[in-house]
Protein backbone atom coordinates (compact mmCIF):
# COMPACT_ATOMS: atom_id res chain seq x y z
CA UNK A 1 0.00 0.00 0.00
CA UNK A 2 1.07 3.58 0.49
CA UNK A 3 4.12 2.43 2.21
CA UNK A 4 5.56 0.82 -0.43
CA UNK A 5 5.51 3.35 -3.03
CA UNK A 6 8.50 5.06 -4.02
CA UNK A 7 7.86 8.86 -3.57
CA UNK A 8 5.18 10.23 -6.51
CA UNK A 9 4.40 13.55 -7.71
CA UNK A 10 2.43 14.74 -4.60
CA UNK A 11 4.23 15.81 -1.37
CA UNK A 12 7.47 17.40 -3.47
CA UNK A 13 8.42 20.58 -1.59
CA UNK A 14 7.81 23.69 -3.99
CA UNK A 15 11.65 23.89 -4.76
CA UNK A 16 11.05 20.33 -5.66
CA UNK A 17 7.73 21.02 -8.10
CA UNK A 18 9.24 24.22 -9.14
CA UNK A 19 12.54 22.05 -10.57
CA UNK A 20 10.35 20.03 -12.22
CA UNK A 21 8.19 22.07 -13.89
CA UNK A 22 11.32 24.09 -14.91
CA UNK A 23 12.56 21.46 -16.63
CA UNK A 24 9.72 20.10 -18.55
CA UNK A 25 9.03 23.95 -19.60
CA UNK A 26 12.69 24.13 -20.88
CA UNK A 27 12.19 20.50 -22.90
CA UNK A 28 9.16 21.98 -24.33
CA UNK A 29 10.30 25.35 -25.00
CA UNK A 30 12.39 24.66 -28.36
CA UNK A 31 12.56 27.99 -29.65
CA UNK A 32 8.98 28.87 -30.22
CA UNK A 33 7.57 28.67 -26.76
CA UNK A 34 4.95 27.01 -25.16
CA UNK A 35 1.97 26.14 -27.38
CA UNK A 36 -1.19 27.48 -25.05
CA UNK A 37 -2.58 24.19 -24.47
CA UNK A 38 0.63 23.34 -22.91
CA UNK A 39 0.72 26.29 -21.11
CA UNK A 40 -2.60 25.59 -19.62
CA UNK A 41 -1.50 21.77 -18.90
CA UNK A 42 1.77 23.11 -17.07
CA UNK A 43 -0.16 25.77 -14.90
CA UNK A 44 -2.86 23.10 -13.91
CA UNK A 45 -0.25 20.30 -12.73
CA UNK A 46 1.34 23.08 -11.06
CA UNK A 47 -1.79 23.87 -9.45
CA UNK A 48 -3.23 20.83 -8.84
CA UNK A 49 -0.97 18.47 -8.39
CA UNK A 50 2.05 20.14 -6.90
CA UNK A 51 0.53 23.16 -5.45
CA UNK A 52 2.73 26.03 -6.70
CA UNK A 53 2.19 28.74 -9.14
CA UNK A 54 3.78 27.67 -12.49
CA UNK A 55 2.91 31.34 -13.71
CA UNK A 56 6.96 33.28 -14.47
CA UNK A 57 8.77 29.61 -14.17
CA UNK A 58 12.01 30.28 -15.31
CA UNK A 59 12.58 27.23 -17.80
CA UNK A 60 15.81 25.33 -16.70
CA UNK A 61 18.15 24.16 -19.57
CA UNK A 62 19.16 20.38 -19.27
CA UNK A 63 22.27 20.76 -17.46
CA UNK A 64 20.46 22.77 -14.53
CA UNK A 65 17.11 20.33 -15.02
CA UNK A 66 19.76 17.52 -14.37
CA UNK A 67 21.70 19.63 -11.26
CA UNK A 68 18.13 20.83 -9.63
CA UNK A 69 16.45 16.77 -9.96
CA UNK A 70 18.45 14.34 -8.02
CA UNK A 71 15.71 11.64 -7.07
CA UNK A 72 15.79 9.40 -9.80
CA UNK A 73 12.18 8.55 -9.58
CA UNK A 74 11.44 12.57 -10.07
CA UNK A 75 13.51 12.35 -12.82
CA UNK A 76 11.79 9.96 -14.51
CA UNK A 77 8.37 11.63 -13.65
CA UNK A 78 9.79 14.84 -15.21
CA UNK A 79 11.07 13.02 -18.40
CA UNK A 80 7.01 11.54 -18.30
CA UNK A 81 5.18 14.53 -18.18
CA UNK A 82 7.60 16.13 -21.20
CA UNK A 83 6.47 12.69 -23.40
CA UNK A 84 3.07 13.46 -22.67
CA UNK A 85 2.87 16.85 -22.99
CA UNK A 86 4.97 16.41 -26.20
CA UNK A 87 2.46 14.41 -27.37
CA UNK A 88 -0.41 16.70 -27.17
CA UNK A 89 1.04 18.44 -30.34
CA UNK A 90 0.58 17.27 -34.13
CA UNK A 91 2.53 16.41 -35.89
CA UNK A 92 5.44 16.77 -33.91
CA UNK A 93 8.18 18.82 -34.44
CA UNK A 94 11.32 17.71 -34.91
CA UNK A 95 12.82 19.85 -32.88
CA UNK A 96 10.72 19.52 -30.41
CA UNK A 97 11.76 15.96 -30.27
CA UNK A 98 15.05 16.13 -30.28
CA UNK A 99 15.01 18.69 -27.27
CA UNK A 100 12.84 16.16 -25.39
CA UNK A 101 15.31 13.40 -25.92
CA UNK A 102 18.25 15.76 -25.30
CA UNK A 103 16.59 16.11 -21.51
CA UNK A 104 16.02 12.70 -21.18
CA UNK A 105 19.47 11.69 -21.35
CA UNK A 106 20.65 14.82 -19.52
CA UNK A 107 18.48 13.25 -16.71
CA UNK A 108 19.92 9.97 -17.30
CA UNK A 109 16.29 8.45 -18.20
CA UNK A 110 15.66 5.68 -20.51
CA UNK A 111 12.21 6.54 -21.57
CA UNK A 112 10.97 4.05 -24.07
CA UNK A 113 8.39 6.21 -25.04
CA UNK A 114 11.06 9.21 -25.85
CA UNK A 115 12.25 6.59 -28.46
CA UNK A 116 8.36 6.08 -29.58
CA UNK A 117 7.90 9.69 -30.24
CA UNK A 118 10.94 9.50 -32.67
CA UNK A 119 9.13 7.49 -34.72
CA UNK A 120 6.28 9.47 -34.84
CA UNK A 121 7.95 12.52 -35.19
CA UNK A 122 9.31 10.52 -38.41
CA UNK A 123 6.06 9.65 -39.24
CA UNK A 124 6.21 5.56 -38.53
CA UNK A 125 3.44 4.94 -37.20
CA UNK A 126 3.38 1.03 -37.36
CA UNK A 127 6.67 1.83 -35.66
CA UNK A 128 5.38 3.67 -32.90
CA UNK A 129 2.31 1.52 -31.99
CA UNK A 130 5.32 -1.24 -31.84
CA UNK A 131 6.98 0.40 -29.45
CA UNK A 132 3.63 0.99 -27.59
CA UNK A 133 2.52 -2.80 -27.57
CA UNK A 134 6.07 -4.08 -27.02
CA UNK A 135 6.22 -1.81 -23.90
CA UNK A 136 2.98 -1.82 -22.36
CA UNK A 137 1.41 -3.42 -19.11
CA UNK A 138 -1.20 -5.74 -21.28
CA UNK A 139 2.34 -7.39 -23.29
CA UNK A 140 3.69 -7.83 -19.85
CA UNK A 141 0.16 -9.31 -18.32
CA UNK A 142 -0.13 -11.61 -21.72
CA UNK A 143 3.67 -13.03 -21.07
CA UNK A 144 2.98 -14.21 -17.36
CA UNK A 145 -0.18 -15.41 -17.79
CA UNK A 146 1.13 -17.75 -20.71
CA UNK A 147 3.87 -18.88 -18.19
CA UNK A 148 1.59 -19.44 -15.90
CA UNK A 149 -1.10 -21.61 -17.45
CA UNK A 150 -3.52 -19.17 -18.80
CA UNK A 151 -2.43 -19.19 -22.75
CA UNK A 152 -5.85 -21.28 -23.49
CA UNK A 153 -7.75 -18.47 -21.65
CA UNK A 154 -6.29 -15.28 -23.12
CA UNK A 155 -6.93 -17.45 -26.82
CA UNK A 156 -10.42 -17.59 -25.47
CA UNK A 157 -10.74 -14.53 -24.81
CA UNK A 158 -9.51 -13.04 -27.75
CA UNK A 159 -11.94 -15.13 -30.12
CA UNK A 160 -14.92 -13.93 -27.75
CA UNK A 161 -13.33 -10.31 -28.55
CA UNK A 162 -13.30 -11.03 -32.28
CA UNK A 163 -16.45 -12.21 -32.63
CA UNK A 164 -15.38 -15.90 -33.66
CA UNK A 165 -16.62 -17.55 -30.71
CA UNK A 166 -18.11 -16.79 -27.32
CA UNK A 167 -16.75 -18.34 -23.99
CA UNK A 168 -19.38 -19.32 -21.90
CA UNK A 169 -17.01 -19.92 -18.58
CA UNK A 170 -15.53 -16.43 -18.77
CA UNK A 171 -19.04 -14.33 -19.86
CA UNK A 172 -20.35 -16.72 -16.79
CA UNK A 173 -17.38 -15.26 -14.23
CA UNK A 174 -18.42 -11.77 -15.50
CA UNK A 175 -22.04 -12.08 -15.48
CA UNK A 176 -22.03 -13.27 -11.72
CA UNK A 177 -21.30 -9.78 -11.25
CA UNK A 178 -25.14 -8.74 -11.41
CA UNK A 179 -25.77 -10.60 -8.38
CA UNK A 180 -23.03 -8.72 -6.58
CA UNK A 181 -24.34 -6.34 -3.33
CA UNK A 182 -25.74 -2.80 -4.20
CA UNK A 183 -23.05 -0.27 -3.68
CA UNK A 184 -20.76 -2.84 -4.07
CA UNK A 185 -17.83 -2.22 -6.67
CA UNK A 186 -18.30 -5.61 -8.74
CA UNK A 187 -22.38 -4.16 -9.26
CA UNK A 188 -20.78 -0.71 -10.47
CA UNK A 189 -18.48 -2.30 -12.76
CA UNK A 190 -22.00 -4.61 -14.34
CA UNK A 191 -23.99 -1.51 -14.00
CA UNK A 192 -21.29 0.40 -16.18
CA UNK A 193 -21.47 -2.12 -18.77
CA UNK A 194 -25.16 -2.43 -18.63
CA UNK A 195 -25.51 1.56 -19.05
CA UNK A 196 -23.06 1.38 -21.91
CA UNK A 197 -24.74 -0.99 -23.42
CA UNK A 198 -21.04 -3.21 -23.59
CA UNK A 199 -20.91 -7.08 -23.61
CA UNK A 200 -19.07 -8.67 -20.92
CA UNK A 201 -15.96 -10.30 -21.61
CA UNK A 202 -16.03 -13.77 -23.11
CA UNK A 203 -19.57 -12.65 -24.73
CA UNK A 204 -19.13 -12.06 -28.17
CA UNK A 205 -17.45 -8.61 -29.14
CA UNK A 206 -16.57 -8.45 -25.49
CA UNK A 207 -13.54 -6.45 -24.39
CA UNK A 208 -10.67 -9.31 -23.48
CA UNK A 209 -10.15 -9.87 -19.71
CA UNK A 210 -7.08 -8.53 -19.32
CA UNK A 211 -8.56 -5.05 -21.52
CA UNK A 212 -11.15 -4.98 -19.15
CA UNK A 213 -9.13 -4.61 -15.97
CA UNK A 214 -9.29 -0.79 -16.78
CA UNK A 215 -13.13 -0.85 -16.40
CA UNK A 216 -12.56 -1.27 -13.05
CA UNK A 217 -11.04 1.86 -12.64
CA UNK A 218 -13.11 3.65 -14.65
CA UNK A 219 -15.69 2.64 -11.94
CA UNK A 220 -13.14 3.27 -9.12
CA UNK A 221 -11.95 6.59 -10.19
CA UNK A 222 -15.42 7.63 -11.46
CA UNK A 223 -14.69 8.21 -15.18
CA UNK A 224 -17.02 7.79 -17.87
CA UNK A 225 -16.40 6.57 -21.88
CA UNK A 226 -15.79 10.05 -23.70
CA UNK A 227 -12.59 11.33 -25.27
CA UNK A 228 -12.07 13.16 -22.66
CA UNK A 229 -13.15 10.43 -19.65
CA UNK A 230 -10.55 8.16 -21.27
CA UNK A 231 -7.45 10.44 -21.17
CA UNK A 232 -8.34 10.91 -17.46
CA UNK A 233 -8.57 7.51 -16.99
CA UNK A 234 -5.21 6.77 -18.15
CA UNK A 235 -3.71 9.94 -16.56
CA UNK A 236 -5.13 8.36 -12.91
CA UNK A 237 -3.50 5.00 -14.04
CA UNK A 238 0.00 6.01 -14.58
CA UNK A 239 0.02 8.19 -11.63
CA UNK A 240 -1.15 5.57 -9.35
CA UNK A 241 1.31 3.23 -10.47
CA UNK A 242 5.08 2.71 -10.18
CA UNK A 243 5.36 0.47 -12.88
CA UNK A 244 6.85 2.41 -15.69
CA UNK A 245 4.80 0.19 -18.48
CA UNK A 246 1.37 1.73 -16.80
CA UNK A 247 2.81 4.88 -18.31
CA UNK A 248 2.67 3.80 -22.25
CA UNK A 249 -0.89 3.24 -21.86
CA UNK A 250 -0.96 6.88 -21.18
CA UNK A 251 0.75 7.14 -24.47
CA UNK A 252 -1.31 5.42 -26.12
CA UNK A 253 -4.40 6.79 -25.11
CA UNK A 254 -3.02 10.46 -26.13
CA UNK A 255 -2.03 8.91 -29.59
CA UNK A 256 -6.29 8.15 -29.82
CA UNK A 257 -7.76 10.78 -28.82
CA UNK A 258 -4.94 13.63 -28.99
CA UNK A 259 -2.91 13.37 -32.02
CA UNK A 260 -4.58 10.82 -34.04
CA UNK A 261 -1.39 8.77 -34.41
CA UNK A 262 -3.24 5.62 -33.70
CA UNK A 263 -7.03 4.63 -34.46
CA UNK A 264 -7.22 0.87 -33.82
CA UNK A 265 -6.30 -0.72 -30.54
CA UNK A 266 -5.95 -5.24 -31.31
CA UNK A 267 -7.05 -5.05 -34.59
CA UNK A 268 -10.23 -2.79 -34.21
CA UNK A 269 -11.01 0.28 -34.68
CA UNK A 270 -12.16 2.65 -32.31
CA UNK A 271 -15.44 4.46 -33.03
CA UNK A 272 -14.46 7.56 -30.92
CA UNK A 273 -10.44 7.70 -31.95
CA UNK A 274 -10.14 11.62 -32.39
CA UNK A 275 -7.77 14.59 -32.49
CA UNK A 276 -7.62 17.53 -29.48
CA UNK A 277 -9.84 16.25 -26.96
CA UNK A 278 -7.60 18.14 -24.55
CA UNK A 279 -9.10 21.36 -26.17
CA UNK A 280 -12.23 20.77 -24.94
CA UNK A 281 -13.21 23.41 -22.27
CA UNK A 282 -11.75 22.70 -18.81
CA UNK A 283 -10.36 19.25 -20.26
CA UNK A 284 -6.32 20.50 -19.33
CA UNK A 285 -7.48 20.85 -15.93
CA UNK A 286 -9.85 18.09 -15.71
CA UNK A 287 -6.40 15.86 -17.23
CA UNK A 288 -4.47 17.63 -13.97
CA UNK A 289 -6.88 16.55 -11.20
CA UNK A 290 -6.91 12.96 -12.13
CA UNK A 291 -3.30 13.09 -12.20
CA UNK A 292 -3.53 14.27 -8.53
CA UNK A 293 -6.10 11.74 -7.90
CA UNK A 294 -3.92 8.86 -9.16
CA UNK A 295 -0.71 10.15 -7.39
CA UNK A 296 -2.87 10.23 -4.24
CA UNK A 297 -4.50 6.91 -4.52
CA UNK A 298 -2.26 4.48 -1.98
CA UNK A 299 -2.88 1.39 -4.96
CA UNK A 300 -1.31 0.14 -8.42
CA UNK A 301 -5.45 0.51 -9.33
CA UNK A 302 -5.08 -1.72 -12.44
CA UNK A 303 -2.67 -4.46 -10.70
CA UNK A 304 -5.37 -5.21 -8.32
CA UNK A 305 -7.20 -8.62 -8.06
CA UNK A 306 -10.46 -6.66 -9.04
CA UNK A 307 -12.33 -10.12 -8.06
CA UNK A 308 -11.40 -10.03 -4.75
CA UNK A 309 -12.91 -7.15 -4.04
CA UNK A 310 -16.17 -7.76 -6.40
CA UNK A 311 -18.59 -7.63 -3.18
CA UNK A 312 -16.78 -4.24 -1.44
CA UNK A 313 -18.37 -0.94 -0.69
CA UNK A 314 -17.20 1.07 -4.14
CA UNK A 315 -17.67 4.00 -1.71
CA UNK A 316 -15.38 2.29 1.23
CA UNK A 317 -12.60 1.23 -1.29
CA UNK A 318 -12.23 4.92 -2.35
CA UNK A 319 -11.76 5.65 1.07
CA UNK A 320 -9.63 3.02 1.75
CA UNK A 321 -7.82 3.97 -1.24
CA UNK A 322 -7.36 7.54 0.15
CA UNK A 323 -8.74 8.72 -3.87
CA UNK A 324 -9.92 12.41 -3.64
CA UNK A 325 -13.09 13.69 -5.01
CA UNK A 326 -13.26 14.38 -8.24
CA UNK A 327 -12.26 18.93 -8.31
CA UNK A 328 -15.56 20.39 -9.42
Amino acid sequence: MAGNHVRKLIGLSPDEARALLGAVHGALDSGAGLTPLEASLLEAIGERVLHVDSRGLVPLSATDAAAALTDVDLRRRAVELMVALELTRHPLPPELERSVAAYAAALGVDEPMVHAAREYAERHIAHLYADLQRFTWYTEEVEHSMLHGGFLRIVRSKLAYQGVAADPKIAQKWQALRRCPSGSWGRAVADFYARHHFPFPGEKHGITELGAHHDWVHVLAGYDITPEDELDVFAFIAACSEDPHAFTLLVTTLALFQNGAITHVAGKRVAIACQDALEAPGAAARFADAIARGAACTVDALALDHFAFRDEPLDELRRRFEIPVKAA
